[in-house]
């Protein structure tokens, strides 16, 4: 998701749909790993209702009492069958229950739910989620669904939990004509259902989480060109409003320039065969895998870039390629995606730029509310805040000032390629501080102890005493075990002096000219409190 303040954020989650995705996966849920979703839906704009069926493919591991799937209750269920098998169920608590009549483990199964009814309305998209009921300039309906922070299952059924990335998925939407749909993947039919209805079938090859099926529905235009990356071809699709159409082009070579720069730092972009597609959407952006949602209406940052723009095309990267499979991480996804801003504010820019961004963006906006790697089985609802953005970006700047950047940009590149512990590129917090440990050849467990599984910053003790013509300073960390070594900046007699010096919770001193200043973390590479003793 993008940059959010914190005002915003709580008002979401007050007035929002008490219904979040992760968790604790039941038993129930334990017993099947979704393969595939067939998701085939009308969309009718002017009741504000959908109609269809999901047909999940699924791989039964162990005897389930039920099979589980996620729906809200306010969408009703009419039929359920698995395997052509038509079974009792119940709906209660945002559950699909279904009776199991004994169906044999180690085989694949099809189960087919029907449904329908009025999904939620977004009150606050994309933070909070439901379905967007706009309408373009001309008049035409104009549907957008966001659900990354509700769940997938607020519109659809489905195993929702981040731990079950499907192989695939095919989405049919069948809408009004003359409305357009954009989803995940390749357009492979366009269909007249009669009545002046159609129905846009897209479907993906590649694996995919939950809340990142998706689709938009409007009046749009096709803006499209083909690009070159590490000389294989790429296909960039914007779906537009006719009012909108003016920037179109502008954005999509905007695209290209964002593309080449994730791809020289993180490797190809991982959806080479079916595209990178934008839409424009009622509401500001999310990263829905291969057709980001684009709401930013070409506004760019004082820098000169379009932030939106570049934070949802690094979620392909992080995020819909490497994902977490616990919401405990999901600082991986959000925090460095927001990092790899900063790498391309340096380059783009300057050093002097990255301080001014590191200082007014990361800084300015950490909470310290709540640790950015959170407890096993945490929920959507319980990554509240900022920092998981933009504390969990800082970390990584201050761990590039400990272990050194070529360092660090090598170990984010293998972080996202190197084969994982779990299926479908999903990865955890435990995973990343031991490809550290592996690529430094040390343990920094302290680092991570403080930064990401601790709320409160460190504090660093100085204390001040004057004799004759000199100002001695003493330092040490607060925290027991924490030793980041730490700049430092003053005067002397011969000009400005720049030290790097050892602290540890044992006190450190200097000496230094009476009359002369001390800037402590001039480069504004840490984090950490001040605490002077007299």
């Amino acid at each position: 998701m993008r940059k959010i303040t914190f005002i915003v954020l709580s008002l979401s989650y007050l007035f929002g749909l008490d219904v979040y995705s992760g968790g604790e996966l039941s038993d129930n849920q334990k017993a099947i790993d979704v393969t595939h979703y067939d998701i085939n839906l009308k969309v009718d704009p002017n009741r504000k209702v959908i109609l269809g069926k999901v047909e999940i493919i699924f791989l039964l591991k162990e005897q389930p009492k039920n099979f589980e799937f996620d729906l809200i209750d306010s969408l009703k269920v009419s039929e359920v069958s698995i395997s052509e098998m038509t079974l009792s169920f119940y709906q209660k608590n945002n559950k699909i229950m279904i009776f199991n009549p004994g169906f044999e483990t180690g085989k694949i199964y099809s189960a087919v739910i029907k449904y329908g009814g009025e999904p939620p309305v977004a009150n606050n998209p994309p933070w909070v989620g439901g379905f967007s009921w706009a309408k373009s300039e001309d008049g035409r309906p104009w549907v957008g669904v966001s659900c990354q922070a509700n769940g997938a299952h607020i519109w659809y059924p489905c195993k929702e939990h981040p731990s079950d990335k499907s192989n695939g998925a095919k989405i049919a939407i069948t809408v009004p004509e003359p409305l357009v749909v954009a989803s995940n993947g390749l357009l492979t039919s366009v269909e007249g259902g009669g009545n002046k209805w159609k129905t846009w079938t897209w479907e993906t090859q590649y694996s995919i989480s939950p809340y990142n099926i998706n689709f938009t529905v409007g009046n749009f235009k096709k803006v499209e060109k083909t690009v070159y990356l590490i000389d294989k071809p790429l296909s960039l699709v914007y779906y537009v409003l006719p009012e909108s159409v003016y920037g179109a082009n502008a954005l999509l070579g905007e695209a290209e320039k964002y593309l080449n720069f994730y791809v020289s730092h993180f490797g190809q972009y991982p959806w080479i065969q079916e595209k990178f597609g934008l839409v424009e959407t009622p509401y500001w952006g999310m990263e829905h895998q291969t057709i980001n949602a684009y709401g930013n209406k070409y506004k760019k940052t004082q820098l000169g870039y379009d932030f939106l723009l570049f934070h949802e095309m690094g979620h392909e990267w992080w995020g819909n390629y490497l994902s977490v499979a616990d919401w405990a991480d999901f600082w991986i996804h959000e925090g460095i995606d927001t990092y790899a801003e900063a790498i391309f504010v340096e380059e783009e820019y300057g050093a002097d730029a990255l301080k001014g961004f590191i200082k007014n963006r990361y800084k300015k906006n950490i909470q310290n509310r709540v640790p950015v790697a959170l407890d096993k089985n945490s929920t959507t609802e319980e990554k509240k805040g900022n920092d998981i953005y933009y504390k969990g970006a800082h970390v990584l700047h201050t761990l590039r000032y400990l272990i050194g950047f070529e360092t660090l940009k090598k170990a984010l590149k293998e972080f996202l390629h190197m084969p994982k512990a779990l299926s479908n590129n999903q990865t955890s917090t435990k995973e990343f501080i031991q490809l550290i440990h592996q690529n430094i050849g040390t343990e920094i467990n302290w680092f991570f102890d403080q930064y990401l599984y601790k709320s409160k910053l460190p504090t660093l003790i100085i204390e001040e005493e004057i004799k004759g013509n000199k100002k001695l300073v003493d330092f040490r960390w607060k925290e027991e075990g924490f030793k980041m070594p730490v700049e430092i900046r003053f005067y002397s007699f011969d000009g400005e002096r720049n030290r790097k010096i050892p602290i540890t919770n044992v006190s450190y001193k200097i000496a230094i000219p009476k009359e002369s200043k001390l800037i402590i973390d001039p480069n504004n590479w840490l984090l950490f409190d001040k605490e002077r003793v007299n």
